[in-house]
């Protein structure tokens, strides 16, 4: 036979490689693709960054990288339910016992407490048995307020600042909010005035990363990577730091309708936040 029958044509190789070329390329974006996870975080962002710092780092152990979604919390759960986000950045333990398709990384990564503001001014301690008497806003689908407030009293809200909006326009009695003691001496301005804080909190709540089910295998390397951060101090570390960086800033949280708190420096004259003890 001619070995000239048996060559292929220069045009046909050459468009064989680019389509080889291509296919790899594309399977080369799909896979990096697949190694981003999306992990959702609440739309109240004041307390995240060290939190986003520490995520980072576990996954990348796993050799993936993370992207962050900053959700309201009804939205996050559709999203979860349908698949298009992978994990939450820290949730409270009754999260975890309400939604089953969400397997918990079990190391804590914060403590936070539910402190409830009002108008001016404010009593020292509101015990939760009196929550029933009053219109208590909060953020929708925040279930460590949820737990504590009677259905017939709660007030949700979109975003924590419309909670406190809530408050400042009279619609409701008190707003309660997630937070950290430290972050909780942050004054909170509405465009009515500075609101007051309840002293005492109503509760404590101990923050965890969560899975999605689909991805339960990586729990347990989660879950290693996080535990070796907490016991070399790392975790403890990051929140201290940052602590003393808001307080530094003497920074207030501003409410507007429809969006988050917002961090601002404070206005000459205002009191400071009192420094993290």
């Amino acid at each position: 036979m001619n070995a000239r029958l048996l060559r292929t044509p220069p045009s046909l190789g050459l468009r064989a490689c680019l389509l080889a070329v291509v296919a790899l390329a594309a399977a080369s974006a799909q896979a990096q693709e697949a190694s981003v996870v999306r992990i959702a975080t609440n739309v109240e962002r004041s307390y995240f960054p060290p939190a986003e710092a520490m995520l980072r780092k576990a996954y990348a152990t796993l050799g993936l990288q993370v992207e962050f979604a900053p959700w309201p919390l009804p939205r996050t759960q559709v999203e979860l339910r349908s698949g298009r986000v992978d994990a939450v950045a820290m949730r409270v333990e009754a999260y975890f016992e309400q939604t089953p398709f969400v397997r918990k990384v079990d190391v804590p990564l914060l403590n936070l407490h539910v402190y409830a503001y009002g108008r001016p001014p404010c009593p020292n301690a509101l015990p939760a048995e009196e929550l029933a008497k009053h219109r208590i806003s909060y953020q929708r689908g925040m279930i460590a307020a949820e737990v504590l407030v009677p259905e017939a009293a709660r007030m949700p809200a979109n975003t924590p600042s419309d909670a406190f909006l809530n408050l400042e326009s009279g619609v409701a009695d008190y707003a309660l909010m997630l937070t950290t003691p430290w972050m909780v001496e942050v004054p909170v301005d509405t465009r009515q005035g500075t609101l007051c804080r309840v002293p005492t909190p109503l509760s404590r709540s101990t923050l965890f990363h969560g899975v999605h089910e689909s991805h339960a295998a990586w729990v347990a390397p989660l879950e290693q990577a996080l535990r070796g951060m907490r016991d070399r101090g790392e975790i403890q570390q990051a929140w201290a730091t940052y602590e003393r960086e808001i307080a530094a800033q003497n920074t207030r949280l501003q409410a507007q309708p429809g969006r988050s708190l917002t961090l601002t420096p404070a206005t000459p004259g205002s009191a400071p936040a009192r420094p993290p003890q």
